[in-house]
C-alpha cells in the first residue's frame, strides 16, 4: 500500500486529510492538515511554504554605498621568500612571521626586497641616469 494515500485525521479541524498534506503543530507534537498550519503560521519575511521548504521575500536593492559599509575592511598582503628553500608565501600585515612555514628555517626576507622586476623599475628611475 501507498503511503501518500494514506487519511489522517487533522488535530486542529478533524478533516481526513492526505499524508503527504500533513505538516507539523508549531508545538511539534500534532500534525494538522496545510489548511491550518496556514493559518497557524505567523506572518514574517520567512515562513514555511505548504511544502515545508522556507519561503524568503526579496530583500530591497541595497545600494553600492550599502555594500560598502557592509564590506569588511581588507588587510595588506605581504611576499615573502625563504632563502634557504625558495618557498614564496604571503601573509596579512598583522601576522607575524618568524620561519618558513615549509622548511622551518628562520631564513625568510620580504620577497619585495628581491627580483627582477624591482631591478628593470629602478632601471628606469630618472636618478640613476648619467648623462
Amino acid at each position: 500500500m501507498d503511503n501518500d494515500n494514506l487519511l489522517i485525521i487533522c488535530r486542529s479541524c478533524g478533516r481526513k486529510t492526505l499524508m503527504h498534506n500533513m505538516r507539523e503543530d508549531t508545538d511539534k507534537e500534532n500534525m494538522i492538515c496545510i489548511d491550518c498550519y496556514k493559518k497557524k503560521a505567523p506572518a514574517s519575511k520567512s515562513t514555511l511554504g505548504i511544502f515545508g521548504k522556507k519561503i524568503v521575500e526579496n530583500s530591497p536593492y541595497d545600494s553600492p554605498a550599502a555594500k560598502k559599509e557592509k564590506a569588511p575592511i581588507k588587510e595588506r598582503m605581504i611576499k615573502y621568500i625563504c632563502t634557504n628553500c625558495k618557498y614564496k608565501f604571503s601573509r596579512k600585515e598583522s601576522q607575524q612571521v618568524e620561519k618558513c612555514p615549509y622548511c622551518g628555517k628562520m631564513t625568510i626576507i620580504q620577497d619585495n626586497a628581491l627580483g627582477a622586476e624591482k631591478i628593470l623599475k629602478e632601471s628606469t628611475d630618472k636618478r640613476f641616469e648619467k648623462w
